[in-house]
């Protein structure tokens, strides 16, 4: 822990890196199909005290919380690539909506609805477009 982390009197956010290292509590983490040195992760929501990723490796998308006033970071859900991909095609609904004028909702398939995104991280590209690019870069051309 750093001194200003100390001072503070909590730890910091974690890391990319250590975001997708993390995917290894995951109960659903397959070690011997799962290359994680080619996952990749999307940051989709950001405040002061918590964090959300996307992280997609070559057979699952999992959603990380990362809040601050937890010990650790929480793995919330994960989606096996068999329910992303059919026919080497992503066909996995993704819809977003406005909430606030800093925040929006995204529905990432019909059961992980309603998760907030921070709109100033998809000023340029949009956070649909975002979350396919990361799951064809991972499960597609991996």
């Amino acid at each position: 822990m750093s001194i200003a982390s100390f001072l503070l009197g909590r730890r910091p956010f974690a890391e990319k890196s250590d975001i997708i290292e993390f995917v290894k509590n995951s109960k659903d983490y397959g070690p011997e199909k799962e290359d994680l040195s080619k996952a990749d992760a999307l940051l989709i929501f950001q405040t002061s005290k918590q964090q959300t990723w996307l992280v997609s490796s070559s057979e699952r998308l999992y959603c990380i919380l990362d809040d601050l006033r937890e010990d650790k970071p929480h793995i919330n859900w994960s989606m096996p690539k068999e329910t992303i991909i059919s026919l080497g095609k992503i066909n996995l609904p993704i819809k977003s909506r406005d909430e606030t004028i800093n925040s929006g909702l995204v529905d990432i398939g019909p059961r992980h609805t309603n998760w907030y995104f921070s709109k100033r991280l998809f000023s340029k590209v949009p956070i649909e477009k975002s979350i396919y690019d990361l799951m064809q870069k991972t499960m597609l051309n991996a």
